[in-house]
């Protein structure tokens, strides 16, 4: 009982700050209020909810459980209802209807009357009825098939979600990235400001040449450059972020959490990659709907038989509606067998053996497709986390460096073109660091999406953000 409260309470906290986010923008335009904080739990949360592209699968899940209900009602009977009303004088109608309506009199055995008579109205009332009693399997095998693609329908919707998750966390990485290299461009844009600042009074004081003073305005200028490249990415990111959680592109929200070296896996690459084969939703969905289109092949195959139904209709014939009228039944039983259709039946029979061997060979294509993107995501991940531990020492290095070369012009011991070098050798080693650390999150996630296991409780998804 305390756990199922707990598992509530959480449920209700996490709607609320899904309520305050989405709600957002508009105080933000009230208030100039700051951008609201936001997890990558949160944004999971908010893209499964209100992503178009997302929801477009459901609909796909939707439109495959309504043809399901289509082959089921071939099992029941059908019954319709018509009214017609019809006026003519042409001597067959007229005699039929009049027979029809119970009107026929001696009279109307008059030659002129039988070769030219008056025109006459009717008004038909009819009900009828047919019921197909056996189709040699044809409609079983119809709702076998549609049965395994309404199952598919929801693998390629879980797959989906699975996308939808990996396209979230790019995004919500991205930011973060982003802000730390617009933090870094800002500090080498203000040491840069600095510099240039104390060259410009010691060249006043006729302490440096111009072509120092002047390197230093143009480093200055290219720190500006990079500053401004990075707030322009910065807010493509955020927009990005945004349009994936199913926001407005103008939402200002700001992922909690900073770029960390996450913990490596510990399984090999031969168990992702057997999990991936029997998880992978997309995989599985290509298995039904390749076991569906045999089905279809079946039920094309079952239309050489013969179908047995039953048929029956009331029908009540009237000049006018409240006029006197005549009623008639008739009921019956029908054998359908074709015998000849110019090889139609026989080329639909082809062209389903051919669908069923394209969804075979699909499923190998994907099979081997699957097994190509986990050993992918594996390897980039392991040498992303290579690459970020080297960054993190090249980066640690060049901060030592520039603090050193930084002492040693102040002194005099070296040129400004080597402190120049040393502070933007300094910005390539942070900025690198960070997309290390962006491309091995990207491909934790990659690789449990590739093994088919990326879902809103993983823990790179509930453990982001949290120290």
């Amino acid at each position: 009982m305390g756990s199922g409260w707990r598992c509530k309470a959480k449920t209700v906290l996490a709607g609320a700050a899904l309520v305050a986010i989405v709600a957002a923008p508009r105080s933000q335009a009230q208030e100039g209020s700051a951008s609201r904080p936001i997890t990558l739990e949160q944004a999971v949360e908010l893209a499964l909810q209100q992503n178009p592209a997302f929801q477009t699968s459901k609909d796909d899940a939707d439109a495959a459980r309504a043809r399901l209900k289509q082959t089921q009602s071939a099992w029941y009977p059908r019954f319709d209802f018509n009214q017609d009303f019809t006026r003519g004088n042409n001597p067959v109608y007229v005699f039929g209807t009049k027979l029809a309506q119970r009107q026929f009199t001696e009279a109307d055995f008059a030659l002129n009357q039988l070769n030219t008579p008056t025109p006459l109205d009717n008004f038909q009332t009819r009900f009828s009825g047919r019921w197909r009693l056996f189709d040699s399997g044809e409609t079983l095998f119809h709702q076998r098939g549609a049965k395994r693609l309404v199952t598919a329908a929801d693998f390629q919707t879980e797959q989906a979600r699975q996308d939808l998750i990996l396209e979230v966390v790019k995004a919500y990485y991205g930011v973060l990235v982003m802000k730390e290299n617009a933090k870094a461009a800002d500090e080498a844009v203000k040491t840069a400001e600095a510099s240039e600042h104390r060259m410009e009074t010691m060249h006043k004081a006729g302490m440096l040449v111009d072509s120092d003073l002047l390197s230093a305005k143009v480093f200055l200028s290219q720190m500006q450059d990079r500053q401004i490249r990075a707030q322009n990415d910065l807010a493509l990111a955020e927009m990005q972020l945004a349009r994936e959680s199913g926001l407005a592109l103008d939402t200002a929200t700001e992922p909690v959490g900073a770029l960390a070296e996450p913990p490596n896996s510990t399984k090999t690459i031969q168990e992702w990659t057997q999990t991936a084969l029997q998880e992978r939703p997309g995989l599985r969905a290509a298995q039904l709907e390749e076991t569906a289109m045999g089905d279809e092949r079946k039920a094309t195959k079952a239309e050489f038989g013969p179908k047995i139904g039953l048929f029956g209709s009331t029908e009540r014939d009237a000049m006018t509606l409240g006029n006197p009228s005549g009623t008639n039944w008739t009921a019956g039983a029908r054998l359908d067998f074709n015998l000849f259709a110019g090889g139609a039946q026989k080329a639909r029979l082809e062209e389903a053996a051919a669908g069923e061997n394209k969804a075979r060979h699909n499923v190998e294509w994907l099979r081997s497709g699957v097994q190509m993107e986990v050993r992918k995501a594996y390897l980039d991940g392991t040498a992303a986390a290579q690459r970020a531990a080297a960054a993190r020492d090249a980066a640690e290095q060049a901060k030592e460096s520039l603090r050193i070369v930084q002492n040693r012009y102040e002194t005099g011991l070296t040129t400004v073109t080597e402190l120049l070098r040393a502070q933007t050798a300094q910005l390539d080693a942070t900025t690198g660091y960070l997309a290390a650390l962006q491309d091995w999150q990207v491909a934790r996630a990659q690789l449990e999406r590739a093994a088919g296991v990326l879902t809103p409780e993983s823990a790179l998804i509930t453990g982001a953000g949290k120290p």
